[in-house]
Parts: C-alpha cells; sequence; structure tokens
C-alpha cells in the first residue's frame, strides 16, 4: 500500500465564525486534530498534498449556481490562505481547485499516479461537500479511500439536522456506498501505521 495524505480546503474562509461559508465543525479542536494527522504523516514520510479551493477575483471559475454574495476563497485573500498552523511544508503539493471535487479540471490524478499512490486518506472540510466529493472522485479512479472521521467536518444547510449528525450521515452513506472505502478515528489509523 503505497499512500498519501489529501488535507482538503483548509483555509481560514472555512473556520467557524470566519465568512458566511464557514465549516460549523472547523474550530479550534478539528484544526488541532487536522495538525496532529499532518505531524503523523510526516514522521511517516506520506506525501501530502493540499488542496485550495481558489476562485478567481473576476468570479469567473466559481461553481454553476453559486449566489453572488457568498463568495470567498478568492485568490490573493486572507480568506484564501491555508490554515497558518496546518501550512505545507515546501517539499508538500498544492493542489489548486475551483470545483467540490479535488480531480476536476487539476494535476491531482496526474501527481498521484507520478508518485505510485493507490491509497489516499482524506481530511479536511466541509466532509457533506468537498471532502464527499473528492472521495468519489478518487473512488472512480480506483484508488482505496480512507476518510478520517474526527479529522474531517460538516456543516448542515438543512435546519432538521445539526452539522455533527450531517457529518456522521455523509461518512455512513460513502462506507455504505463506495467498496472499499474505509472510516476510521485517528486513533484506528494510527495503528495502521
Amino acid at each position: 500500500m503505497k499512500t498519501a495524505l489529501i488535507i482538503i480546503d483548509c483555509q481560514n474562509d472555512f473556520i467557524k465564525g470566519h465568512s458566511s461559508y464557514e465549516c460549523e465543525m472547523l474550530d479550534r479542536y478539528l484544526i488541532d486534530r487536522i495538525k496532529k494527522l499532518i505531524l503523523f504523516a510526516r514522521k511517516r514520510n506520506l506525501p501530502i498534498i493540499y488542496t485550495q479551493h481558489s476562485i478567481k477575483p473576476d468570479k469567473s471559475n466559481v461553481e454553476f449556481g453559486e449566489p453572488e454574495d457568498i463568495r470567498v476563497c478568492i485568490e490573493g485573500t486572507q480568506g484564501w490562505k491555508i490554515i497558518d498552523e496546518l501550512k505545507q511544508r515546501k517539499e508538500e503539493y498544492v493542489i489548486k481547485k475551483d470545483k467540490y471535487d479535488a480531480f476536476v479540471n487539476t494535476e491531482l490524478e496526474a501527481l498521484l499516479k507520478k508518485l505510485k499512490i493507490d491509497t489516499v486518506i482524506l481530511a479536511g472540510v466541509l466532509t457533506n461537500n468537498c471532502v464527499r466529493a473528492t472521495a468519489e472522485g478518487a473512488h472512480y479512479r480506483n484508488f482505496k479511500i480512507i476518510v478520517v472521521s474526527d479529522c474531517t467536518g460538516a456543516t448542515s444547510c438543512n435546519k432538521g439536522l445539526t452539522s455533527k449528525k450531517v457529518h456522521e450521515l455523509t461518512l455512513e452513506d460513502l462506507k455504505g456506498r463506495m467498496y472499499e472505502t474505509e472510516i476510521l478515528s485517528f486513533r484506528k489509523l494510527e495503528k495502521l501505521f
């Protein structure tokens, strides 16, 4: 098994309370969990790839149908930057993306193939959006997938469901629909390596 860690969209605009696109679960606790996961991967010399949602200043590359007033992650802004304490090292990779699925119109698949990766560990935000879409993209490209349940976070767009419940339902659905997908806590992941 040749594994890479993909940290999805851990950017300032997604920190709880920072923008209209906040991730309700991206708080101090989740940031600390993701930081521990990154350190874990570095100690084991796993390649680390960061995705960075990147909207052009003229907003010509936004998701279809996205409302004008809630656009975030505009390239060059403070909100677009990766959270300082999670920031990549020079030998690590950053993939800029403008779609939920980090494989769409990016070099992610080519990079994983170049590194001879067959398994991806996913962490970051939003569980029910970019993490899910990237997991599906990895599945369709025949990568084995591990989603770290306590290193991902969601936001609820459903008034009847909490962010935590949406997070749990999304992970449960991913596990049930995509064969070979593992949903593991950080503690269980540590035991694999």
